[in-house]
């Protein structure tokens, strides 16, 4: 009973302190534009008691004591405001708040929070502040133009272009090896063998606050880059609390109205299931050779997210869990060439592609106090590809696989890959004094990149009987299995020491140490299928492989009375990677509008790749260099709103693990083998660029880069019109050199009290001139002579011009706000593959895309959006000349379909 009374005396005492209270709340814009200003500081001065705007610009002050107080609202750039308010009990004040930009330079503003970088006008502010030459793509500017993942954004920056079947971007006319991916400042290593970097398909725009494209480098910037260092920031709590869900459903125009193939291997989840393994006696693979059959398949995606500030404000977390599956269905032609331009291969295909993501990710800021952060941040990303193709057509070898002349080729091909990501990052903003900061951080990545079971058949049919036959052929029926298993441990330790006491002046020296330890694990396995049985017929409408390849058909070599036999080829290589590095780099402000940078940095480099492969003997590639890099930027402000930077710098670029084991990959259309003499390249940099920044949200931005690349990697088809692949220093020398041309202007904006209406252009452009002269003789290392067939070329994957634009209308009152925007990509015809030994260069035609995006927001919590994409549904094609007059051959040829997505969002 006591118990009782004191619970019910406790909650009124509760109830009556809560109703001595009120609160503050309100929207913070621009005054200028109208827009709302994300990530805007609202504090009561001399309390503890404060918040920020959430992406809509709003703020809530709740259970404030009655009282008289002053409420400071402060911004980056923008003239902080003081209001003296009186609270009173039970009532909540209204107040809305308009800040006008200020001139002083970000340098010299302290301010009470982190800058919201989802913002379009808080990045362009950065970048106008910034001393190297940055582009960067935010959470706002994603959403508006209804960028699916961090490759799209990528992509949007000028000098981007991306080349079709290659993962990730060219920057510059630069690829996959010559670029850096990080996320919050840390790198992250690749999940596929194939590539430096990891995919950034992976990066959905769930987790994406922005995306940093920087192309020019100092000596705190990783070494190992020559074209871009692209960095993911993860998304943060954006004012005081957050909690949103989502869901999108569409699809894509090529898959209505047909049957879906699906290949075996897959739970419903999308995650991989045991494939099982095989020896030469025991069949014990558990996935099947035939396809299942669904009916048509909806794209989905879901997304919750949510965040709070807790302890008294000290601590805020922001978490967020994504799914999403896709399927993609589409038809084309490929071929294949003799020199004289004669067709040996001609084949018209169909494939059946389904895609599924998993996505947890999870940020926690602790402020020990205004000047000391902590921070922690983690993700699980887990992707699974589902793939399912058959080839149908001509093959001029035909008779020398067990069919006859014309008889019809057919090719299947199943693939899965399934790939997971851990990534675990600490680390810490410390004041150690006033002159003295402390960046310390570390970070542990865990990649798991499997491809369970990919099963290839080769088939002819006979025109005899109509019936299907197996190719008689070595290696043409096979199973191949492979995992990489990775760890990467990536340590920073950055002192910051301010020369200068003065407000606005940015000189400082920055020293430190980084690191980077990495623990590679690569196995295959590839499992021939060898024929006993070469008579064995298959009915065209229903072949049942499974029939055929069983533990009863198994036997030994030439076993009379079964259908095969098992060959059991094992690859493996293992990576031994470590990069320590010391760095130091001075700033010194000359005078209010020169800043002046320059640094060193002493990278020592030693990376160890053993390889025990079938198509050669064991062996180890090494390389163990030290590289000195130095750098100098500078950045001269013409006026407060006009700057020119300058940047000159030297960086390197070091093979990959596995263009340095001679491991032999066979893709879907190539097979690539990796190259143990293999060099690094060296890159030497110089970068120009203009900017006037028109307004708080327009830009008028022109730049110029040149690079001279020592011992260019390439990438290129050696001896064999097959396709087969290989990787070498290519040159002494190659070079790049290239325009930039970036605009953003608004053509109308009109701003009455709450209510904005705007028409807004967004154009990017690039000119990119590239050139590499082959050498025809043996180099320094003893590398056999290429038998190039030009004497020059282009680089690899550059595009000569790219072309990005937008046009977007936003119209916002009080509650309601509705964006449109039309998004157009234009790439032109680019190098593909250098050709070699009598075949010509094989060349990717031009491709334009147009996109359609819009999204509205009404009533205070409801979101809706739709996307159109891909709605001119171009072409996408190779093509190679012959080495005789005539015309060029299409080596490859198809359409991706148009994609339609509707989907809605709640903001609890």
């Amino acid at each position: 009973m006591n118990r009782f009374v004191i619970s019910i005396l406790l909650l009124i005492q509760t109830i009556s302190v809560v109703a001595q209270k009120g609160s503050i709340k309100g929207m913070v814009t621009d005054a200028k534009t109208q827009e709302s200003l994300i990530g805007t500081t609202i504090l009561l001065k001399g309390t503890s008691q404060g918040t920020i705007t959430d992406f809509d610009g709003n703020y809530l002050l709740p259970n404030i004591n009655a009282g008289n107080y002053t409420l400071v609202v402060s911004f980056i750039s923008y003239d902080p405001q003081e209001f003296e308010i009186e609270v009173k009990a039970n009532e909540e004040i209204v107040l809305n708040v308009e800040l006008s930009p200020a001139t002083l330079e970000l340098a010299g503003v302290e301010v009470v929070a982190k800058a919201n970088r989802e913002s379009e006008n808080m990045l362009l502010v950065e970048q106008k502040n910034a001393l190297l030459a940055t582009q960067a793509i935010g959470a706002q500017e994603i959403s508006r133009k209804g960028i699916s993942d961090a490759e799209g954004a990528v992509a949007k920056v000028s000098g981007v272009n991306k080349q079709d079947g290659v993962k990730n971007v060219f920057v510059r006319g630069l690829g996959d090896r010559y670029n850096s991916t990080s996320l919050n400042g840390f790198p992250v290593p690749s999940e596929d063998p194939e590539y430096k970097n990891i995919s950034l398909e992976f990066f959905s725009s769930d987790v994406i606050k922005a995306v940093g494209v920087k192309k020019a480098f100092n000596s705190e910037m990783i070494g190992d880059v020559g074209g871009a260092v692209i960095d993911i920031s993860s998304k943060e709590l954006v004012g005081s609390g957050e909690l949103s869900a989502s869901g999108s459903w569409g699809m894509n125009t090529a898959t209505m109205g047909k049957d879906f193939l699906v290949t075996d291997g897959n739970s419903s989840l999308g995650f991989a299931k045991d494939a099982g393994s095989a020896t030469a006696t025991e069949y014990g693979f558990k996935n099947k050779f035939n396809p299942s059959v669904q009916n048509f398949r909806m794209n989905q995606a879901y997304n919750v997210a949510g965040g709070s500030l807790l302890s008294n404000e000290k601590m805020s977390f922001y978490l967020v869990g994504a799914y999403n599956e896709d399927y993609f269905y589409n038809e084309g032609t490929v071929r294949k060439t003799a020199t004289t331009g004669r067709i040996d291969e001609d084949k018209k295909y169909k494939k059946y592609i389904s895609n599924t993501s998993h996505l947890l990710m999870g940020n926690y800021l602790y402020n020990l106090n205004r000047d000391n952060v902590l921070s922690y941040s983690a993700m699980y990303i887990h992707t699974n590809k589902g793939y399912f193709g058959e080839y149908v057509g001509y093959d001029a070898e035909i008779e020398n696989r067990g069919g006859e002349a014309g008889d019809p080729s057919i090719t299947r091909r199943q693939q899965i890959n399934d790939n997971t990501l851990l990534i675990n990052q600490l680390s810490a903003e410390l004041k150690l004094t006033d002159k003295i900061r402390f960046n310390p951080g570390v970070s542990l990545n865990y990649v798991k990149g499997s491809e369970p079971d990919r099963r290839v058949n080769n088939m002819f049919q006979s025109q005899d009987d109509g019936l299907l036959r197996f190719y008689t052929s070595q290696t043409s029926q096979q199973r191949f299995d492979s995992d990489l298993n990775e760890l990467d441990l990536n340590l920073k330790a950055v002192f910051n020491y301010s020369l200068s006491s003065e407000e606005g002046n940015s000189s400082s020296i920055d020293f430190g140490y980084n690191g980077r330890i990495i623990d590679r694990d690569f196995k295959a396995i590839i499992y021939g299928l060898e024929l006993n049985n070469k008579a064995y017929t298959f009915n065209p409408e229903n072949p049942d492989l499974d029939q055929f390849f069983n533990q009863d058909g198994l036997g030994g070599i030439r076993e009379a009375g079964t259908n095969f036999y098992i060959d059991i080829y094992n690859n493996t290589y293992t990576v031994k990677s470590y990069v320590h590095t010391g760095f130091v780099n001075a700033t010194y402000q000359f005078t209010p509008k020169l800043v002046v940078s320059g640094g060193v940095r002493m990278d020592l480099v030693n990376t160890t790749v053993d390889y025990k492969t079938v198509i050669t003997t064991p062996g180890t590639a090494t390389i163990n260099k030290n590289y000195l890099l130095p750098s100098l930027n500078s950045r001269y402000s013409l006026a407060d709103d006009h700057a020119i930077r300058l940047g000159l710098s030297k960086t390197y670029t070091l093979p990959q693990a596995k263009e340095m084991a001679p491991f032999e990959y066979v893709g879907e259309t190539f097979s690539s083998q990796g190259n143990p003499d293999l060099q690094p390249s060296e890159n030497y940099n110089v970068d120009v660029k203009y900017d006037y920044y028109i307004s708080t949200d327009e830009l008028l931005s022109v730049g110029g880069f040149y690079k001279h690349i020592k011992d260019p990697i390439s990438r290129l088809e050696e001896y064999s019109a097959a396709g087969y692949l290989t990787y070498r220093n290519i040159a002494d020398y190659a070079t790049a050199a290239g325009l930039e041309v970036e605009l953003r202007k608004n053509i109308f904006k009109q701003a009455v009290e709450e209510q904005m209406n705007k028409l807004s252009l967004g154009v990017n452009a690039s000119y990119i001139y590239s050139l590499v002269q082959f050498d025809f003789t043996p180099n320094k290392w003893g590398v056999p002579d290429i038998p190039f067939t030009d004497k020059e070329s282009a680089l690899e994957g550059a595009a000569p011009f790219i072309l990005n634009s937008d046009i977007s209308y936003n119209y916002r009152k009080s509650k309601t706000n509705l964006n449109a925007t039309l998004v157009l990509n234009y790439t032109s015809d680019k190098l593909y593959t250098v050709g070699t030994s009598g075949f010509k260069n094989t060349i990717e035609k031009a491709v334009p895309t147009l996109d359609f995006i819009f999204s509205s927001k009404f009533a205070s919590h409801w979101g809706i959006n739709a996307k159109f994409r891909n709605l001119l549904n171009p072409s996408y094609e190779l093509t190679r000349e012959p080495d005789v007059d005539a015309d060029p051959v299409v080596l490859s040829n198809y359409k991706k379909g148009l994609s339609l997505t509707m989907g809605v969002s709640y903001n609890f």
